[in-house]
């Protein structure tokens, strides 16, 4: 079929004519040969658009899912940070307590002649996890309150800021400076009329005159503590009054077997005298 040939002249413009052999079955299939020829062209052009279609459709598609995992993600971190921002607020509120409730204990012990203290290596974990902040600052709030209620009942720190004139232990007897008595307390030089200081909390058993003691207050505490101010010009208490270390139970004075304006001061555990300055700083 395509042995046959047929002669087809070409003339180009400023150019010699040409003859070309072509196979007779194209000449005469000319223009179906030319619609099939645009039908392939159109049909790959329509299939290149197509794929390229898809692909971009493809690629809008992977691009809208990343999109949303993107904001999936920011929304999540935005909660957390809300979280956090609570948790933050929710720690800062638990450990304000624990300062309130430590800037009270702390208020006590300066009434009380003594130095403040501070919570260092308290024995919990040093970076707690956020889940059991809570639980930590409500174990470090009742570990305090439960201090403070052993301090308050401890007889601990002076009752008056005098000079020691007479230490606990035996002495000369202090009219003659002659022999050797047993002193059961200590002696806190002073001005008639200061104020004395219960150093516990507790209650009053005895508060007025009695003997060599003058007038005296005795204060009973827990754990099988007792403290007695002797000597006052004036006692502050009545007997079976509760009160708080620090209270004003009395004033300074010289009654009773005394050399001058003073006060005695007396601790006892379980009814045995001890020695007072053991217990005037922690």
């Amino acid at each position: 079929m395509l042995k046959k040939k047929s002669s087809v002249l070409i003339c180009i413009e400023g150019h010699k004519d040409k003859n070309l052999l072509v196979p007779t079955f194209i000449v005469k299939n000319l223009k179906n040969i030319t619609l099939l020829l645009l039908a392939v062209i159109v049909t790959l052009a329509g299939s290149l658009l197509y794929m390229s279609y898809r692909q971009e459709k493809e690629l809008n598609s992977r691009y809208e899912a990343t999109l949303n995992q993107i904001n999936q993600k920011n929304r999540q971190l935005s909660l957390k940070r809300v979280e956090n921002e609570r948790g933050i607020l929710e720690a800062k509120k638990s450990f304000n307590k624990i300062d309130s409730t430590l800037a009270i204990i702390n208020q006590k012990m300066k009434k009380r002649g003594l130095k403040t203290i501070a919570l260092q290596n308290a024995g919990g974990p040093t970076e707690p996890d956020e889940e059991n902040i809570d639980l930590l600052s409500e174990y470090y709030e009742e570990a305090l309150k439960d201090l403070d209620n052993k301090l308050s009942s401890l007889p601990i720190g002076i009752p008056h800021h005098g000079r020691v004139t007479s230490k606990f232990g035996y002495r000369a007897n202090p009219f003659t400076n002659r022999g050797r008595e047993m002193h059961s307390g200590v002696d806190l030089k002073g001005n008639t009329g200061d104020p004395i200081k219960a150093t516990a909390s507790g209650k009053v058993t005895f508060s007025g005159y009695e003997g060599e003691y003058g007038n005296v207050v005795k204060i009973e505490h827990k754990n099988g503590y007792e403290t007695r101010y002797a000597h006052l010009s004036k006692t502050k208490v009545k007997k079976g009054e509760t009160v708080d270390a620090g209270k004003t139970v009395g004033l300074l004075g010289s009654t009773g077997r005394s050399t001058g304006p003073h006060l005695h001061y007396e601790i006892l555990k379980d009814d045995k005298k001890i020695n007072p300055e053991k217990y005037f700083k922690l």
